[in-house]
C-alpha cells in the first residue's frame, strides 16, 4: 500500500517538479476491508486529460488522520460558509 506524505506548508514542497498534467477530476473510494490486515483502506482515482487514469491506496486511517491534521491546523476551516 502506498503511504501517505501530509505536507501541512505545502509552498514550494515539491520543488523538482518542473512541469505535471493537470487532472480532469477525482474521486475516492472507501473500500471496507481493502487493506491486508482487513481494514478499511481509501482509493484516490485521478483522471489525466490524456484519458489514462491513475490510483493510489492508503490505509483509511492515515487518510482520516490527514483530515484531522489539517483541521487542526485550520481550525476555523468551515466557519463562514
Amino acid at each position: 500500500m502506498i503511504p501517505l506524505s501530509i505536507h501541512l506548508d505545502g509552498d514550494n514542497c515539491w520543488p523538482e517538479m518542473k512541469e505535471w498534467i493537470e487532472a480532469e477530476g477525482l474521486q475516492i473510494a472507501v473500500l471496507p476491508g481493502g487493506t491486508s490486515s482487513g481494514r478499511p483502506s481509501v482509493t484516490i482515482r485521478i483522471e489525466l486529460p490524456t484519458g489514462e487514469t491513475v490510483l493510489a491506496q492508503t490505509s483509511a486511517r492515515l487518510f482520516c488522520s490527514a483530515g484531522r491534521m489539517i483541521t487542526s491546523r485550520y481550525p476555523d476551516l468551515f466557519e463562514g460558509d
